[in-house]
């Protein structure tokens, strides 16, 4: 299959645009070997949409960068979580590894363009990686595959699906991510492509295990009606949007007609942020949820789902919920039987938080906003990670910054991303995550004279 990848970049992930699409003559309704290609996706328009739509990625940056120093500006190491941290960021498809003060250690890198040639001139970097033992890398390109280097960044496979967001390892070994494709659901509109996220499982080597979709198991399950109504609204709000841009794009849709096909902020209905299985200990923590089960933040639904996949390889999502948050990213058991999330826009524009749920009452019981003096404030991407002593790891993905907090708030730990984007480096490069790394995990293959 021809790989293709849209133009448009969403800094603020709205399906609207005016802009041109990058769109070659390829089938869209070649999607490997998991399943059967999705139904009607062969008219040119329709094909043209379900490409830009599977390709999507993030912008590399989004604000413009300030003068604050850049590095760990405060590290209070009695009160920190020791190790090393892991991050990539929009600047380049590369990853580090640092130390607590902010020394590198270690770097991967994999431009998209040795992978895919025909992505060669896009924007692609790592939207998320996770590290394996041996200091074998996995890295997700938005919108085009996954790669697992070797620790000397020697690519070691690669999937050629368009995955976004997430992978991850489970205690067995296998690996679970995220991917999509688009698809034309009659029952939802007769004729558009709308993007179905996946859960798909493949190996430690990369071989696919199986993919399971989320609209199918949404759809089979209890909350079928009230997602179908939740969709009937959004599409028909995305409709009237769609046609507010073409009325005030007017003429250079006449001179271009094509940009009228290009517009569109009907297709992204779920996009998924996070994926984790839930292991028998964290399930048996969490009233109503099971081991097994897959927890799933869904940003443009402002929801919360668990999938369940059965013995015959389909899904049926068991739990879902929607709550006093917003554009959320990075949902996670916790082992006081909470859920952590990054809520992006819960409070209003500008002002984020990170809070705790119930999941049996859906009560925020924990929430950390940041300061009066600097509120938290990532619209766009965030994420969280609660750490053994009870500290969060909280990112700051549009403002390239990255904190470990303590329950009371306080900021022990501060790190400011060195790297820039834009024409003329005037922004900060989009910080996708930042994970705090036990040393011992890297004993295997990291010099000690690098720590």
């Amino acid at each position: 299959m021809k790989r293709v990848r849209s133009a448009l970049v969403r800094p603020t992930l709205v399906l609207l645009a005016a802009a041109a699409l990058a769109c070659a003559e390829s089938d869209p309704a070649d999607v490997g070997e998991i399943d059967d290609p999705p139904p009607a996706v062969t008219d040119s328009e329709v094909a043209r949409r379900a490409r830009a739509l599977e390709g999507l990625g993030y912008a590399s940056g989004m604000e413009l960068a300030t003068d604050r120093p850049a590095g760990v500006p405060k590290y209070v190491e009695a009160r920190c979580v020791p190790g090393l941290n892991l991050y990539s960021s929009g600047h380049a498809a590369e990853a580090y590894l640092i130390d607590m003060e902010g020394q590198r250690l270690h770097r991967w890198a994999m431009p998209i363009g040795s992978v895919w040639p025909e992505l060669e001139h896009t924007n692609g970097y790592f939207r998320k990686v996770r590290l394996l033992d041996g200091g074998v890398l996995l890295a997700v390109f938005e919108g085009a595959g996954i790669i697992a280097l070797d620790r000397d960044s020697n690519l070691l496979w690669q999937y050629d699906r368009p995955a976004h967001h997430d992978i991850r390892e489970d205690a067995d070994g296998t690996l679970y991510a995220l991917d999509r494709r688009a698809r034309v659901v009659p029952e939802l509109h007769p004729t558009r492509p709308l993007l179905d996220d996946r859960i798909v499982r493949l190996t430690r080597d990369g071989e696919v295990l199986g993919a399971v979709s989320v609209l199918d198991a949404l759809l089979a399950s209890p909350y079928a009606d009230e997602l179908r109504a939740i969709l009937a609204d959004r599409i028909e709000r995305g409709l009237a949007r769609e046609e507010a841009v073409k009325a005030e794009h007017a003429e250079e849709i006449a001179r271009n007609p094509e940009l009228a096909e290009q517009i569109d902020a009907i297709g992204d209905i779920f996009h998924s942020n996070s994926l984790r299985r839930l292991s028998e200990d964290e399930a048996s923590r969490l009233e109503g949820l099971e081991a097994g089960w897959y927890l799933i933040s869904m940003r443009s639904l402002d929801a919360l789902v668990a999938v369940e996949i059965e013995g015959d390889g389909g899904g049926v999502a068991r739990w879902f919920a929607r709550g006093d948050w917003k554009r959320q990213h990075e949902l996670l058991p916790l082992a006081n039987g909470r859920l952590l999330l990054f809520d992006n826009v819960g409070l209003g524009p500008g002002r984020s938080r990170v809070i705790e749920i119930d999941p049996a009452t859906l009560a925020i019981e924990w929430e950390y906003r940041g300061s009066e003096a600097a509120a938290l404030d990532s619209s766009v991407g965030g994420s969280c990670h609660r750490l053994p002593n009870g500290n969060t790891i909280v990112v700051e993905s549009t403002r390239g910054a990255a904190y470990e907090i303590t329950p009371e708030a306080e900021i022990v730990w501060e790190f400011r991303s060195p790297h820039r984007t834009g024409e003329q480096n005037e922004k900060v490069a989009f910080l996708t995550d930042v994970h705090r790394i036990a040393p011992s995990d890297v004993d295997d293959w990291l010099p000690e004279r690098a720590r």
